[in-house]
């Protein structure tokens, strides 16, 4: 038995059930932890007795939905879509019922491209009219173009012209074990955007949507190349800063929220606030995990600062 994690329509992760209890929250100690401030740190539980599977609400804030419906317990079935938070999960027995595509697919295709690609390489070679290897080359290019693409659209959200949550989670990964290898400092910034349930109440989800493809822009053009901008889940947006201490984020941090302060009132004809949580590592963490952990908690203390600032993670204070 699975829970397949479905992100814009595609499967993202798969976490496998075994017989017993599995809570799922953003706490530390849940057997699925979810990065996310729509979902409790014990908001639901799954008990799997190697036939029956129940889900059971463990009184979260926002509530479990099954298929589209609060539930308090439910008796889960293959093909259920589970809603926590901003996620959706759905239960996989194996038997072939879900039809969602894995995230891998549109990679699969890209490496399809390149067979052909290098098929088209080989036949060119062999022609010796010159026109019609030329014709060969083109081709060539043109299928080669097409590889490139369809590898970045598996790492693209489609929203916001972002990396998307998987990217984030892989290339993470890795800039942590460079950052420990090389012992070199490693920052991230939890940007989360005040308000916004108010944006998509007032104007629209048309209108929400542009003022959250405006913000990621803003974002990403106040990084660096070498910094990593995704898309982390909803409204919040994630930026890993590789080489990077605790204060250069701060000030990273600042000139975001300064920029999009100033800039979206032009754009948008209105104005929109994030708040920014930051934590590095080593300073407040030993890995990814709980570096990202401190991010999301320096977040919520500027939330309740007051929202539109920058908050560096302290542990005497949040």
């Amino acid at each position: 038995m699975q829970l397949l994690l479905i992100d814009s329509g595609v499967i993202v992760k798969k976490l496998t059930i075994e017989a017993g209890r599995f809570v799922i929250g953003r706490s530390d100690d849940a057997d699925i932890m979810i990065s996310s401030k729509e979902v409790s740190r014990h908001h639901a539980a799954i008990d799997f007795d190697g036939t029956t599977c129940i889900i059971q609400d463990l009184d979260s804030t926002n509530g479990t939905l099954v298929n589209g419906q609060p539930i308090k317990k439910h008796t889960l079935h293959a093909g259920d879509e589970i809603t926590i938070g901003d996620l959706l999960l759905v239960l996989d027995d194996g038997t072939g019922i879900v039809a969602f595509p894995e995230a891998t697919e549109v990679g699969r295709k890209g490496g399809v491209t390149e067979i052909i690609e290098n098929k088209f390489l080989s036949l060119r070679d062999k022609v010796k009219d010159k026109d019609l290897a030329e014709e060969f080359k083109q081709i060539e290019q043109v299928v080669k173009k097409s590889r490139k693409q369809l590898s970045s659209l598996a790492h693209e959200d489609k929203l916001t012209g972002l990396f998307n949550r998987q990217y984030f989670d892989e290339h993470a990964r890795k800039e942590f074990e460079n950052a420990k290898s090389s012992k070199r400092p490693i920052a991230l910034l939890f940007i989360d955007i005040d308000h916004f349930k108010n944006v998509n109440d007032t104007h629209g989800h048309k209108i929400g949507d542009d003022a959250l493809r405006t913000v990621a822009q803003l974002i990403r053009l106040s990084c660096r190349k070498s910094d990593v901008v995704a898309r982390y889940g909803g409204e919040e947006i994630v930026v890993i800063l590789p080489a990077s201490t605790s204060r250069d984020a701060e000030i990273v941090g600042k000139d975001i929220n300064g920029i999009i302060a100033m800039q979206t009132p032009r754009i948008l004809s209105f104005k929109i606030t994030v708040s920014v949580g930051v934590a590095a590592f080593p300073e407040h963490g030993a890995d990814l995990k709980h570096v990202l952990e401190h991010a999301d908690q320096a977040v919520y203390a500027a939330k309740r600062a007051g929202r539109d600032r920058v908050v560096v993670y302290d542990e005497t204070r949040i």
